[in-house]
């Protein structure tokens, strides 16, 4: 019975490896010795190692109840785990995993078997392990990660990769690698074995595969700063670009793609490596003209926009490169695609942000046109929300830009960013909102009629100090409008909105003080001229002048200068608030000095109107000198200012102190203001010639002022042309119109050619419409624009009230001391 036969098999042989379990038990019970008889072939196996050859779980399971020996090699050095490596048993595997065994150390004999010098033995081990450590849907990473991370796995891969070993035979051990990698503990030994300078060293690989591989396992590492900082060190950047040149596998291109994104993403420092690599974005762009594969595409699109994030030079680059058509192009054809589609559409976003000349390009190819398209026809928010960035970062910081972005959009779109859930579009809507409720053709009432105001109050509830200071702003806006005229319905259904409660509780328990003056200063704006809010405000116990006192000793420059623009708009034209203001503590002239010095426009605008506004109550300077230095810097800023934000902003405080006081008309007319507005009228900025208009139109209530303004419109109608466009809602001296008419009687010269066009509402760019100008002084009336923006004739209500204001204004400035406005003019002109 155990002769062997011409294999040098016995029969205990042939029933260990067939799986005849019961001859098992009677041989192994006549004879225990049987139980490890080797083969008398080149193997030497044991029937427990034909067993495990088989497959045969039961058999196997037999034989070791019988008391086989589980740690027993055959000629080969192979064990019961190395067999099973070879034949591919996962299932066995598991069993021998599931028991646990000393002598049997699955894990670790695998592992062993994988550093093998032998190609297929490293290959056919490798393979098992990746078998055994497989992701699933459902679980994600495997439960086995620990045990391959605890028995040295992850070190043993980077020896693999290191090793002489060819590639093919390498690869299943990195795709064991990258199941486990999202792990920080296998990432960190990862790091710690060496083998970042191991996988970069693969990408010079000819097996595409290998390369493929080695480039998943860089993008895994790249997604930390530390170990991306390390990849760079270790030059995976140029590697990276090699391969991009190099291969044209898109499979392989995709994870070296990823991989430069998940670097770039790290920190603006290695943005700025990639971007200094010689040719290596030129090389991404080039992959849009050569590969039309989606994951591809995906991947291109993701590392745009991870590239060009906040780095102007990188996005100047991408633009130089002629990204512009193909980034385009992938938005418009990929319609299906819709997570390239917003990919592409994020890539416009990053690359457009805070650099103009990037802006311009993808303008003028035509992305405004297309995401406004998409923002019209798709109503998933999601992709809403990433077509709204990009489109507000194309508007950029120019104020006209952003106003022609917001008109594109529109105010019913807008409020639902508002009312939306995502806080991005929170934003967007309140920027966007508060565009259209400043300047000289402002949509205040277009905006409140449209419900607008009360979603924006609840606003101020957000947890974003962001949206929260950007909505105090628009609810700002909405209540004043240019020269400070304050609109009346908007104070009113900000206060029936519990606005004003809102507002005293942020300017009193906000832990940042920006959003307390902020909050400060538009409580001062929702109150100009309206007695009932003001009262609501004195009636919080919260509220004091004290606060905002306090604000202007500051640490910070910018909340000294809003602090003192909320007491101003708390003062103007309030002789009882300014009592109040200096009953509470009064402002002394240094706390505006360090502004009116300053090298910053901006600063200088904001406090030469302030100490203007509050030289009644500033009590260690005279009122003439610090009203004159006042108005002195804000002419002086008309004249010299190149800054299209600081024109606008000093024109715009000109008008408000133009129906201020008695004499401050006459001291703005005397040192050439009305020369120098006359100047803005012809500014390609809106914002600039509409504020310069309306300060005009103010001034022409001053004799001298009318006189100037009318010589200079003589010579050149097309100053009045501008002045009547942006004056329709307030009304031009009577005296100025008839002298007009005089002159058009006369006979006027004709408007040069190249004047700036005056454009009504949004337009699709390169579409430019312009108005015809129907001057509405050759009948002898004087239209205006109602709050609904439509023209009503003057002999409104409404109209007639704002001039017997007016009037009354007027006469009460003649009535005051004729002494003090020649001493303010001559101390204007002194200055």
């Amino acid at each position: 019975m155990n002769e062997p036969d011409e294999n040098g098999w016995s029969h205990i042989h042939h029933c260990a490896f067939r799986g005849y379990i019961k001859s098992l038990d009677r041989f192994v019970e006549n004879d225990r010795d049987l139980l490890e008889l080797e083969t008398g072939d080149d193997l030497r196996q044991t029937p427990f190692l034909l067993a495990v050859s088989s497959g045969i779980e039961d058999t196997v399971t037999c034989l070791m109840n019988l008391g086989a020996k589980v740690n027993v090699i055959n000629s080969q050095n192979h064990g019961a785990v190395e067999i099973c490596a070879v034949k591919e048993y996962i299932t066995l595997l598991r069993h021998f995993i599931s028991l646990s065994l000393d002598n049997l150390p699955v894990w670790k004999n695998l592992l062993k078997m994988m550093a093998s010098d032998v190609e297929e033995e490293a290959e056919a081990a490798g393979k098992c392990l990746r078998t055994l450590t497989d992701r699933s849907e459902e679980v994600g990473i495997s439960p086995e990660w620990r045990a391959f991370y605890d028995n040295g796995g992850v070190p043993v891969v980077v020896k693999v990769a290191k090793s002489t070993l060819q590639d093919y035979a390498k690869i299943p051990a990195f795709q064991t690698l990258l199941n486990v990698i999202e792990r920080s503990e296998v990432q960190e030994q990862l790091v710690s074995s060496g083998g970042i300078p191991a996988f970069v060293k693969l990408l010079k690989s000819s097996n595409n595969y290998a390369v493929q591989l080695s480039a998943e396992v860089i993008r895994e590492l790249a997604k930390k700063e530390d170990f991306a900082e390390l990849l760079s060190q270790n030059q995976a950047i140029p590697a990276l670009h090699k391969v991009l040149q190099t291969v044209h596998d898109p499979e392989v291109l995709v994870p070296v793609v990823q991989a430069l994104g998940n670097v770039a993403e790290t920190s603006a420092k290695l943005r700025g490596s990639i971007g200094s690599t010689q040719g290596l974005i030129a090389s991404l762009v080039s992959q849009f003209e050569t590969n039309s594969h989606p994951g591809l595409l995906l991947a291109l699109t993701n590392a745009v926009s991870d590239i060009a994030k906040g780095d102007k030079a990188n996005q100047s680059a991408f633009v130089n490169e002629g990204i512009t058509h193909h980034i385009v192009n992938v938005v418009m054809h990929q319609i299906r695609n819709k997570e390239i589609q917003a990919s592409a559409v994020e890539a416009i976003h990053r690359l457009a942000e805070a650099n103009k000349q990037t802006q311009k390009d993808l303008l003028d190819k035509g992305a405004e046109r297309l995401l406004m398209q998409m923002l019209k026809k798709n109503r998933a928010e999601a992709l809403q929300e990433k077509t709204a960035m990009a489109l507000w970062a194309l508007a950029g910081e120019n104020i006209d830009e952003r106003r022609e972005m917001a008109n594109g959009i529109g105010v019913q779109m807008l409020i639902e960013f508002v009312n939306s859930m995502s806080e991005n579009l929170h934003y967007i809507g309140s920027e966007g909102l508060g565009v259209l409720a400043q300047g000289p053709l402002n949509q205040q009432t277009l905006i409140a009629n449209a419900n607008g105001i009360h979603p924006l109050v609840r606003l101020m509830k957000s947890h974003q100090e962001h949206i929260v200071r950007s909505v105090i702003r628009t609810i700002r806006y909405l209540c004043v409008g240019v020269g400070c005229v304050p609109h009346e319905k908007n104070q009113n259904t900000i206060s029936q909105s519990r606005g004003i409660k809102f507002l005293v509780a942020l300017m009193v328990h906000s832990a940042n003080e920006e959003v307390q003056v902020e909050a400060a200063f538009t409580l001062g704006c929702v109150s100009l001229g309206n007695k009932d809010i003001l009262d609501e405000i004195f009636q919080s116990a919260d509220f004091s002048y004290v606060r905002i006192l306090k604000m202007l000793y500051s640490r910070q420059p910018i909340v000294r200068l809003l602090a003192g623009s909320a007491l101003a708009a708390f003062a103007y034209n309030n002789l009882q608030q300014q009592k109040e203001i200096a009953e509470q503590g009064g402002v002394r002239f240094d706390c505006f000095v360090p502004f009116l010095q300053s090298d910053d426009e901006f600063y200088r605008c904001n406090a030469a109107y302030q100490v203007v506004i509050l030289a009644r109550i500033i009590p260690n300077e005279e009122q003439a000198k610090s009203s004159a230095a006042g108005i002195k810097l804000l002419v002086d800023l008309l004249q010299d200012s190149q800054s299209e934000e600081v024109q606008a902003l000093a024109a715009d405080c000109v008008a408000s102190l133009s129906h201020t006081r008695a004499g401050v008309p006459a001291a703005i007319v005397a040192i050439n203001a009305v020369d120098y507005l006359c100047q803005l009228l012809l500014s390609q900025a809106e914002q600039v010639r509409g504020n310069a208009a309306i300060a005009l139109g103010y001034l022409s209530h001053d004799h001298k002022g009318e006189r100037l303004m009318l010589h200079k419109c003589r010579n050149d109608p097309y100053l009045m042309k501008v002045i009547k466009y942006y004056t329709k809602r307030i009304r031009l001296a009577t005296t100025f119109n008839e002298g007009w008419q005089h002159y058009r009687k006369v006979g006027l010269p004709p408007i040069p050619e190249g004047r700036p066009s005056l454009v009504r509402g949004h337009v699709t760019r390169g579409d430019i419409t312009v108005l015809s100008f129907e001057d509405s002084g050759s009948k002898g009336s004087h239209s205006h624009l109602n709050e609904d923006g439509d023209t009503t004739s003057r002999s409104s209500r409404a109209t007639n009230h704002r001039e017997s204001l007016h009037n009354s204004r007027l006469s009460l400035d003649s009535q005051r001391s004729h002494a003090s406005r020649i001493s303010l003019i001559q101390a204007v002109e002194e200055g």
